[in-house]
């Protein structure tokens, strides 16, 4: 069973951030540091069939990840209520079934007991399949969990594999957040690109590459663009916007890593 780790008042931040996010990553992994490691540190999972990282792509020009990696990242569709969470685990449940082995939990709707039931449901769900999960949680949950670090708010944060990072969070840390065994995160620009590097990530999205339904107004990348930025960076770039399963033999030729999406690995109703 997977508990929930409290704050850490004697823990030492090793992660600093500017802005008003200052302290961002670092008072939240912090109280993790000790624990991060010993209590969620799994066996990297297997590749689902035809997925290996061994297995060759004519002209890959991606670079290699630092840890094995899937190809494929889920990112999860948005609930807005703690109601749709049995629903929301079986079709997780669907989804790994599957062979998903790398999931992003994002969410812009729940509160922090929301996001904190979700989460711990997920979790459940991707260690019993030898998965990953990467928290991506609302806004207003990071800051209130902000201030349960500090003692404003007498609650918990969910420990999970990873956090990902907003492209503005992003650009407020002055070093790679630590206590996680992975962090990801949004890219959007040549400026957001090198920052992850700089910062050691291990891995990062790209997007839009393609037209999305999610964010319409986005004015895509496109292929040519997509593969000039991804060609800068030493990381990993998963591809995002307007993929689909079967894109991802020609995502690697345009040197993405993998391929990232919500519709393409999320299973329908």
């Amino acid at each position: 069973m997977h508990t929930w780790k409290g704050r850490r008042a004697a823990s030492v931040l090793s992660s600093r951030c500017s802005s008003r996010h200052s302290g961002y990553t670092a008072r939240i992994l912090a109280a993790t540091a000790n624990s991060a490691d010993s209590a969620y540190r799994l066996s990297m999972p297997t590749h689902p069939a035809g997925m290996s990282c061994a297995s060759a792509v004519a002209n890959d020009a991606s670079p290699p990840a630092q840890i094995p990696l899937p190809r494929q990242l889920l990112v999860t569709p948005d609930i807005a209520s703690r109601t749709q969470i049995a629903m929301f685990a079986s079709q997780l449940a669907q989804a790994l079934a599957r062979g998903t082995r790398l999931v992003q939990l994002r969410n812009r709707s729940l509160d922090a007991d929301g996001y904190r039931a979700l989460a711990e449901s997920a979790l459940a769900l991707t260690h019993a399949a030898g998965a990953q999960l990467i928290l991506n949680p609302p806004h207003d949950v990071v800051d209130l969990w902000l201030d349960a670090m500090n003692g404003v708010h007498a609650g918990t944060m969910p420990q999970a594999d990873g956090w990902h990072l907003t492209s503005a969070r992003l650009m407020a840390c002055h070093e790679r957040p630590a206590g996680w065994k992975l962090v990801s995160a949004a890219c959007h620009d040549a400026a957001q690109l090198a920052h992850a590097t700089r910062l050691g990530l291990d891995f990062v999205t790209l997007s839009p590459v393609l037209a999305t339904a999610t964010h319409p107004d986005a004015t895509p990348l496109g292929w040519p663009a997509f593969t000039a930025f991804a060609a800068q960076t030493s990381l990993p770039v998963f591809a995002l916007g307007g993929m689909r399963a079967d894109m991802l033999t020609s995502a690697r030729h345009a040197g993405a890593y993998g391929i990232a999406a919500i519709r393409a690995f999320w299973p329908s109703v």
